[in-house]
């Protein structure tokens, strides 16, 4: 990773004292002695303000005593809720934190690899309206960073697993980690790794699949070494799981004469005649209205998504560039959908959603400007089309980050010699040409792109 690709580290909060977070848990939690529990709110307010003010808390203590306020995923799967004493106490503990603290507070409890992440602290954890609404005001007073976070789909977007069958079942798709790593630009605590963070943008249930969750996200780290570290964004039980009954019958059905044995099984009509019709729609509302959330703890930031053709994410991308609510909240730079199809007849591919996208929001290379929807093939294309509208998309990928993207796909494409298709290889081949040519035109001006220029052609030859 080089220097452009991220952001300078900001001071971690350092290690927690535990004997002392266990000490201050009892002061915090013991009663304000104020009857009822309902009454005199601004006296037991300004009770526990004073216990975390005259505490001492480091900025990691505060973070320690947070995550034990919450309730546990055990407490979440028995609806057991937090509670209006334990919600009062994670707000003020909240509002404590000084504003030039709040990115290694939100860095500490997002990429922890746990099922939680402050959306799910703020909006799950705490159900008080009025309470939100003075945290995310807080939040506002996160120092600007000029940053961008990307937010991703897994299944198909980062590796072949439901309708994508071209790769693999489990394959991650060549150039995809350096490529999330070329868009996104990241503050990180100090004494980390400067790995690629990201956000998963889900409609899985939470807390309910919670563990599944974050089994999942630990999964993701390991099979990427460690490269990738991901929290999530999780959605309804409903909408994710007939939605994804409804996207696999799809693709089953429109493919049965190309494979009947294999791919339809003997009830797949039965059950996709009785199915309730657009839930994948659902599945993309509901990842919108993740993205608002997420997007309204984080306004220092600017976002990017990533999904694909197989579900709803055009119509999460569709609403992310065009919804007023997203227009005036959250900056997306721009979208990219992976297109899952073999051939422009593949309509077993792609979702309703996806070919519902309004021709003047789909973006090509020669399209007039790059925010939009980005369709592309392979995560060279992605890159090259983001190159070509550098100037409309704040300079989201530069000539360097477009060589590396190039190299690393095609290195990856030869360690899987023989698992991808002949086709996809040469699609391959063809979009590092033009990589090639474009890094080329661009290397008079860098020399050190000269150098990069030669290791593409390397891996051509």
């Amino acid at each position: 990773m080089g220097e452009e690709d991220t952001m300078s580290a900001m001071p971690g909060p350092g290690p927690s004292d535990a004997a002392r977070v266990a000490a201050f848990l009892d002061v915090l939690r013991a009663s304000t002695g104020e009857l009822p529990i309902s009454a005199n709110l601004e006296s037991r307010t300004r009770v526990i303000d004073e216990r975390i003010a005259g505490a001492g808390l480091g900025l990691a203590d505060k973070i320690a005593v947070f995550k034990a306020l919450a309730p546990s995923a055990e407490e979440d799967i028995g609806h057991a809720g937090t509670g209006e004493s334990a919600e009062l106490r994670m707000e003020r503990l909240l509002l404590s934190v000084a504003p030039e603290d709040l990115p290694a507070f939100k860095f500490a409890l997002e990429y922890d690899l746990d099922y939680k992440d402050l959306e799910e602290y703020v909006f799950h954890d705490i159900d008080d309206v009025p309470r939100q609404l003075r945290i995310l005001d807080h939040l506002k007073r996160t120092p600007a960073s000029g940053g961008i976070k990307v937010l991703s789909d897994v299944d198909d977007t980062m590796y072949a697993n439901l309708i994508d069958r071209r790769y693999p079942k489990g394959t991650f798709y060549p150039g995809v980690l350096d490529f999330y790593d070329a868009v996104k630009k990241e503050l990180f605590a100090a004494g980390t790794p400067p790995r690629i963070h990201i956000t998963t943008l889900s409609a899985r249930p939470n807390p309910v699949a919670g563990k599944l969750e974050e089994a999942r996200l630990r999964s993701l780290a390991a099979k990427t070494k460690d490269r990738l570290c991901p929290s999530a964004l999780s959605g309804s039980i409903t909408s994710s799981t007939l939605g994804t009954i409804e996207s696999i019958l799809r693709a089953r059905r429109r493919r049965r004469p190309e494979n009947v044995e294999q791919l339809q099984g003997p009830d797949d009509d039965g059950l996709f005649d009785r199915l309730p019709h657009g839930q994948e729609d659902e599945i993309g509302r509901a990842k919108f209205a993740n993205f608002v959330r997420f997007a309204a703890i984080y306004p220092e930031y600017r976002f990017v998504f990533v999904g694909d053709s197989g579900q709803a994410d055009a119509l999460t991308a569709q609403l992310m560039l065009s919804d007023p609510l997203s227009n005036a909240l959250a900056p997306v730079i721009t979208t990219f959908i992976h297109d899952l199809r073999q051939s422009e007849s593949d309509t077993a591919s792609v979702s309703r959603a996806f070919q519902a996208l309004p021709p003047d929001l789909v973006v090509r290379g020669t399209s007039p400007a790059g925010r939009g929807v980005v369709v592309f093939k392979t995560y060279v294309e992605a890159a090259i089309i983001a190159y070509r509208h550098a100037e409309s998309l704040q300079g989201l990928i530069t000539a360097a980050k477009l060589a590396r993207v190039t190299c690393a796909a095609l290195r990856e494409l030869d360690t899987s010699r023989g698992a991808v298709s002949a086709e996809m290889r040469a699609r391959y081949r063809q979009d590092a040409e033009e990589a090639l040519s474009l890094v080329s035109n661009a290397a008079p001006q860098d020399p050190a792109l000269v150098e990069e220029a030669k290791k593409i052609r390397r891996l051509l030859d």
